[in-house]
């Protein structure tokens, strides 16, 4: 087979990673539909998603053990095409709720495989790279179905939904072109032995570490999405619906960062993340001084720039590691993202009592200061750690 059709095959399923808040801007209209039901409810659709893919990212490795590893991706990718449409074909509230929990059970079940699929098919001076694409292509992915789902909103409130139907050829296309592996090669490949015996807990106090440090960013990361619309309006630069175009950025920033992962990462050596974070502490501080969208949309494609450097450099160091379930501990970084997410908005209660009454830009500000404490914490930590390897 082609190299470059196995890769492009591979990375297809991570164009639906970041589908899940694709349908946000559909809340106002579903909002006004379902009229009789309390509105709490109807955000729920938007963090319905995030609840059942951690519950997925967490069985999905036991999952693919017992199945197959490409059989529980090809399962996550059909329950995802076929929850991602079931709104178009109901007018039910509770119904669309379950589907948008099954939506994110799907992709939780493949979001952390395909990782374990890249070390498989790729030598490990390979992998940085094909971490850095996986990256770029989820952001591809979320820019893609959210710009079509924000076109179709204007017919009708259950149009968007037409989006997720590119979970159909993405399906298609990793079960024609990417081979079946045997479940016990691709253990080898992500499990670490050494003497026949396993890590010991220095390593699993550096995953548990990486987790936690992944949890606390992207409670910071998605404060900004949470406040940047109020934050352009308040200041009065812009209305809350420029805010669209700053998280358009973001994505292209994204995309950037992705496509170039594996130079950056061999520039950077093991102080990717510090730069990744440095780069969102700068941008937080910009987005605090901010007078003017254009600035402000700069920003934007900076953060997006410096947290798909972050998230990537964690996965590839932790991919790196003498840690023995690779897959587990993906899963693991990836629970803590999307449980960092989840509680973002209380994140965003105590950096509003930090800035007291500085108001947004200070909320801002705090946040700033919080990813360069992170930033100096890893240098930190990484500087004594090639001080104890030398």
């Amino acid at each position: 087979m082609n190299n470059r059709f196995l890769r492009y095959a591979l990375l297809s399923a991570s164009l639906m990673v970041g589908s899940a808040p694709a349908i946000n801007a559909n809340i106002p209209a579903m909002a006004e539909h379902f009229s009789d039901v309390p509105l709490a409810t109807v955000e729920m659709l938007t963090t319905m998603p995030s609840l059942f893919l951690m519950l997925a990212v967490l069985l999905s490795s036991f999952i693919a053990r017992k199945i197959g590893y490409k059989q529980t991706i090809m399962i996550g990718l059909g329950l995802a095409a076929v929850a991602g449409i079931v709104p178009l074909l109901v007018d039910n509230i509770w119904i669309i709720l379950v589907s948008r929990g099954m939506l994110g059970f799907g992709i939780g079940l493949f979001n952390s495989l395909l990782v374990s699929m890249i070390n498989y098919f790729y030598e490990p001076g390979q992998r940085s790279a094909m971490y850095g694409l996986q990256s770029a292509f989820e952001g591809a992915g979320g820019i893609t179905i959210t710009l079509i789902a924000g076109q179709l909103v204007k017919i009708n409130w259950q149009a968007p939904f037409y989006a997720y139907l590119i979970a159909v050829p993405v399906f298609l296309v990793y079960l024609v072109l990417v081979p079946k592996p045997r479940t016990e090669d691709v253990l080898a490949v992500n499990a670490h032995k050494k003497n026949g015996e396993v890590t010991g807990h220095g390593h699993n106090l550096a995953l548990a570490g990486n987790v936690f440090l992944l949890f606390i960013a992207a409670m910071l990361y998605m404060t900004y999405g949470i406040k940047i619309a109020s934050l352009i309006a308040t200041v009065g630069y812009g209305a809350p619906s420029d805010a669209s175009f700053v998280i358009m950025f973001l994505s292209l920033g994204g995309i950037a960062a992705g496509i170039f992962f594996g130079r950056i990462i061999r520039v950077t050596k093991g102080y990717s993340a510090t730069v990744g974070l440095a780069i969102l502490a700068v941008t937080m501080v910009l987005f605090s001084v901010s007078h003017s969208l254009i600035l402000t949309f700069f920003g934007g494609l900076l953060s997006g720039i410096g947290f798909k450097i972050f998230m990537p450099a964690l996965i590839d160091k932790i991919n790196k590691s003498p840690v023995y379930n690779k897959s587990l501990a993906t899963s693991l970084l990836l629970v803590g993202f999307n449980l960092g997410a989840f509680l973002s908005p209380y994140g965003s209660m105590v950096l509003a009592a930090i800035a007291g009454k500085s108001g947004l830009p200070g909320l801002f500000l705090v946040d700033g200061v919080c990813f360069g404490i992170l930033a100096v914490v890893t240098l930190l930590i990484t500087l004594m750690k090639g001080r104890k390897t030398a």
